[in-house]
């Protein structure tokens, strides 16, 4: 019995940690079993159309296809919405729709598909982008003037004011604020950033002159007349672009194709437009100006200046600059095109680029 005794207890043993490995990995066992191994159940119906982040044109009615895949559940009704607004109610003997778009906006929208039925509730959602319903404007532009740039300055935000350019300029270790004489291109008032701060778009707006960083999410507010930092601002945005102001709001771009209007207290977004010509979303939104109610755009890396609806994100018409600098005023540090400065009193528009010589009044000439 003593020799039986002792070979049964390492079986014993041997047999409990098999159950217990078995059961620790899920094998044969139920009370463990992971509830994401469960059987999913079958929907009741698909969507054939539209597809996801599909381009819609809002002049046209958008089709909507559903196709159902069960046949033994009676579907009650099916709910169509965008952003939340019902705009269609379906039921089983028709499954398809034409859904009217054309009072939203450009931008990203979510379709929202509900389904009832004597079984169950079900939600399934798109997403696609409107565009906008306006062929925009082609442009050109005519040189009126020029004046003297400093070609050390890496421009990224451009304001004038009373014979005088306030100028952001960026690069790690060269950004600055500056005020500039305009005729002669001599710095009037500088101030440097911090090293550690790529300088972006400015503003100005109630005697002070707001300046944005490119990945900081932070920015600076000066007094306008002696650039002393009066605080600083912080935002959500992962970089920062451009700036303007329409008087209420600072406009901030980020190098998508939204435009943010910030609080001028918190600088918190109050609200935001999405960017559209009629064919896709706009991105690479840079430095802004507010001209008699339409908000210009340039784009980084292009020599195009888009004009843009601030109250819809429609593009209103594309300017062309390409051209602008001559090849005798190229040099090797020479950059992209960029700047935009509006003297609303002479009605004059001046533009300019990163490291650029000179500074130009143009006209924008429709072709």
């Amino acid at each position: 019995m003593r020799k039986i005794f002792v070979f049964i207890i390492p079986v014993a043993i041997l047999f409990s940690s098999h159950a217990c490995n078995s059961e620790k990995s899920g094998i044969n066992s139920t009370r463990n079993s992971n509830p994401s191994n469960t059987v999913k159940e079958p929907s009741v119906l698909k969507i054939i159309s539209p597809e996801n982040r599909q381009y819609i044109n809002p002049k046209e009615v958008l089709p909507v296809r559903l196709e159902k895949l069960i046949d033994s559940i009676y579907i009650d009704s099916i709910e169509i919405r965008i952003d939340g607004l019902l705009l269609k109610k379906l039921f089983e003997d028709n499954m398809s729709a034409e859904v009217d778009v054309s009072n939203f906006l450009p931008g990203t929208k979510r379709m929202l598909i509900k389904t009832f039925s004597s079984v169950k509730t079900e939600s399934f959602s798109v997403s696609m982008r409107i565009v906008s319903d306006i062929i925009p404007e082609k442009y050109s532009y005519k040189i009126k003037s020029t004046f003297p740039h400093d070609k050390g300055a890496y421009t990224q935000g451009l304001e004038y004011s009373d014979g005088f350019l306030f100028e952001g300029t960026g690069n790690y270790g060269e950004s600055s604020m500056r005020k500039v004489n305009l005729e002669t291109g001599e710095i009037i008032k500088f101030r440097d950033l911090p090293s550690e701060f790529f300088g972006e778009g400015i503003t100005r707006i109630n005697n002070k002159i707001y300046q944005i960083t490119y990945r900081s999410q932070v920015g600076f507010v000066y007094n306008e007349n002696s650039f002393e930092l009066e605080r600083k601002i912080f935002y959500q945005n992962k970089e920062g672009w451009g700036l303007c102001n329409n008087g209420t709001n600072i406009l901030m771009t980020d190098g998508t194709h939204i435009i943010y209007f910030m609080d001028t207290v918190y600088f918190s977004v109050d609200r935001k437009i999405e960017v559209f010509d009629n064919e896709k979303e706009v991105n690479l939104l840079n430095e802004l100006e507010l001209i008699d109610g339409i908000l210009y755009a340039n784009r980084y890396t292009t020599n195009e200046i888009v004009m843009i609806d601030p109250g819809s994100g429609k593009i209103l018409g594309k300017i062309d600059m390409s051209g602008i600098l001559d090849a005798k005023d190229k040099h090797p540090r020479i950059d992209y095109f960029n700047g935009i400065a509006y003297d609303e009193e002479n009605n004059r528009v001046f533009v300019t680029g990163k490291y650029w010589p000179k500074v130009y009044e143009v006209e924008f000439v429709k072709k």
